[in-house]
């Protein structure tokens, strides 16, 4: 390995091409973070020059690492693999770039030209291929084109007339826009542009204003005055070129250039371990002399869509989603769970042979990044929710549950070809079971991720079925994993205070399914209205329209003692503790539409009867409707139809004799 301090001037004036791999992120440098420092720095510079200042500082900007691409032909321009540092060396060519076409605005053109031999190749008659060596940076992929139009453009005109959306339309081409959706490279190129212009046509380079004395206000103006624009843009770009220094790392055959990557920092956007592992991967496929251009564009590209770049929050973790993704795929492969701080390490671990085992987990990289796609499209349609598959629709009903730690095991059950469709979808229905009746009956979400790991751990032994999923799953006895039987899932449905169990959002979901089941063939749509919320018929606060059921009227002592009591019986204490643990059962709680007029809420039941009977709509309202009364008797009996269909849609799954 080759290092050492080199003049950004010295670099970009060799006749090299220095290649970014398609695997690299894009380029992701932005206003506040990294342009603003770098544009102050060289105005300072500019500022030192245009003073007449002994300048006896250089400036670094960081390491370049690079990787020689073998010998080229005697037309070939020489080329490097950029491993690290192509943030910055993008940012070096847009701000040349911004430079030129300032210098072609003002008609100094021996700047523009000159600075075009820090920008491009020349003598393209020379090259094999000039179309692609003329240009000193190769960018990524997704950023070519863009970066081309930028960079070949004669001045800022040509490249308005290439992009007019990104430009204010009443500022005469002046500007660029700001907002988010500007393109970072294009963005880069006008913020610069406007910076430059604005030093060069105000007294913005003199010196520091607010330390110079009062006394020198007069002269400060004269001297504005005797510099010309030429010269202080002459003193912007040149301070670039021979102010600045980077550290070059040329790597030597046989160096290992994914350790350096990992452990350079540097003034840039800090890496996500999604894209050290993809830089590894990628990495280890060049090593391995696998096609890496060819397996990134078959079988990586679909990671690169916006959807893996949002930003989600699971437990107490907020990342992007293929974050989430690698880490769920790493522990359903290997049945256990990760530290998601830690993602890089554990994945470099996930590829290393196990104790048992004398070869990697994968035969080539291909066979990886195959793998990883095949998984990346399983968890796509798993989050998106949106297909009509049976991995969509268990999703859908999933989601107001809040338990994404099954995800390891899903992913698991959708890859596996020892499933038929069938049969995964059958182990979906089981997970949802387990899953919906624990929390109905208060059961504790902790250990779930260890829990559905174990599932992953025991098929991975047994063989993965249907069968011994379901009888795995009924085996469990752990107050953390055992599976309600129908008389506990009962139990709760028509004794517990489901409301506060579950909460509004499951409360809500939970009836949604109810609704839903209940719509038959001639239902007019089987889709639910949007913005159904949780009602209770007899309201929560039931004190002024709801006598007892004997019709006395409980007194303000009696409310004051059933706070402090359980028992039920026929007193009026017992009658109000009674009613205060039934309101909140599921018998009492229905879905009612945003039409339904909330002022009507704490209502007496005939006004609510005649409001629930014009939500027609909705299937679960029509026996309130029906009714006449509405009391504790009522709601007994509303919860006991409720929980038939309930046991209906999350059953307890059906076993075979277990077949070992």
């Amino acid at each position: 390995m080759n290092a050492g301090p080199i003049v950004i001037g010295t670099l970009l004036q060799n006749r090299n091409r220095y290649c970014v791999p398609i695997y690299q992120r894009h380029y992701v440098w932005n206003k506040d973070k990294q342009w603003e420092p770098f544009w102050q720095d060289i105005r300072t510079k500019a500022i030192e020059r245009l003073d007449g200042k002994e300048r006896r500082f250089s400036h670094f900007m960081g390491a370049v690492v690079l990787e020689s691409r073998g010998k080229p032909s005697v037309k070939q321009v020489p080329s490097f693999q950029v491993i690290d540092g192509q943030q910055r060396l993008t940012t070096f060519q847009l701000f040349l770039t911004a430079a030129s076409h300032y210098a072609v605005a003002i008609g100094h053109s021996s700047s523009a030209d000159n600075i075009q031999r820090y920008v491009l190749n020349s003598d393209p008659h020379l090259m094999e291929d000039p179309d692609i060596e003329v240009f000193k940076i190769w960018p990524t992929d997704a950023n070519r084109k863009m970066f081309k139009d930028i960079v070949l453009s004669k001045d800022r005109d040509a490249l308005h007339a290439i992009y007019p959306e990104y430009w204010f339309k009443n500022r005469a081409r002046d500007q660029i826009l700001t907002y988010k959706s500007t393109p970072k490279l294009l963005g880069a190129y006008g913020f610069f542009y406007d910076r430059i212009k604005h030093s060069v046509e105000t007294d913005d380079l003199l010196y520091d204003l607010e330390e110079a004395p009062e006394t020198e206000t007069e002269d400060v103006t004269e001297a504005e005055d005797r510099i010309p624009r030429e010269q202080k843009l002459d003193a912007i770009w040149r301070s670039l070129l021979e102010e600045f220094k980077i550290v070059e790392i040329v790597l030597d055959e046989g160096d290992d250039a994914q350790v350096i990557f990992e452990t350079l920092n540097d003034r840039g956007e800090p890496l996500l371990a999604a894209e050290l592992v993809k830089n590894n991967i990628f990495q280890r496929a060049d090593a391995a002399r696998e096609n890496a251009e060819a397996l990134f564009r078959k079988h990586w590209h679909p990671f690169e869509a916006y959807f893996w770049t949002v930003e989600e929050k699971q437990g107490r973790y907020k990342k992007k989603r293929i974050e989430f993704f690698l880490a769920n795929f790493i522990a359903g492969k290997i049945a256990s769970d990760i530290t998601l701080s830690k993602l890089f390490s554990e994945y470099k671990a996930f590829l290393r042979p196990g104790r048992r085992e004398s070869s990697p987990r994968y035969p080539t990289v291909e066979a990886e990044i195959e793998d990883l796609a095949r998984y990346g499209a399983i968890y796509r349609d798993l989050i998106e929710r949106k297909s009509d598959t049976p991995l969509a629709e268990f999703s859908r009903r999933l989601r107001s549950w809040d338990v994404t730690t099954v995800y390891p095991l899903v992913l698991r059950l959708w890859e596996t070809e020892e499933l038929s469709i069938v049969e995964k979808t059958g182990a979906l229905e089981t997970l949802l079971s387990v899953i919906v009746r624990r929390a109905v009956c208060g059961l504790t979400t902790k250990n779930y991720n260890k829990f559905f790991l174990t599932v992953v751990e025991h098929l991975d032994k047994s063989g993965w079925s249907l069968n011994r999923l379901n009888v795995y799953l009924l085996k469990q006895t752990a107050k953390s994993s055992r599976f309600p039987s129908d008389e506990e899932f009962t139990r709760a449905l028509c004794q517990g205070p489901m409301y506060q169990t579950l909460g509004s959002a499951r409360t809500n979901a939970f009836l949604s399914e109810m609704e839903a089941r209940q719509r038959g063939k001639l239902q007019e749509t089987s889709v639910l209205p949007e913005g159904l919320s949780v009602e209770h018929v007899m309201p929560v606060s039931w004190r002024d329209h709801w006598p007892l059921a004997n019709g006395t009227e409980a007194t303000s002592d009696d409310f004051l003692r059933a706070s402090f009591e359980i028992e039920e019986d026929e007193s009026a204490v017992g009658q109000i503790v009674r009613r205060n643990r039934l309101k909140h059962s599921v018998g009492n709680l229905t879905l009612v539409t945003p039409s339904f007029n909330s002022k009507l809420s704490n209502k007496g039941f005939e006004i609510k009867r005649a409001e629930f009977a014009d939500q027609s709509v909705l299937m679960l309202n029509k026996d309130i409707a029906k009714e006449t009364t509405w009391d504790e008797r009522k709601i007994e009996m509303r919860s006991e139809r409720i929980s038939e269909l309930a046991k209906e849609i999350w059953p307890v799954p059906a076993v075979a004799e277990e077949d070992d």
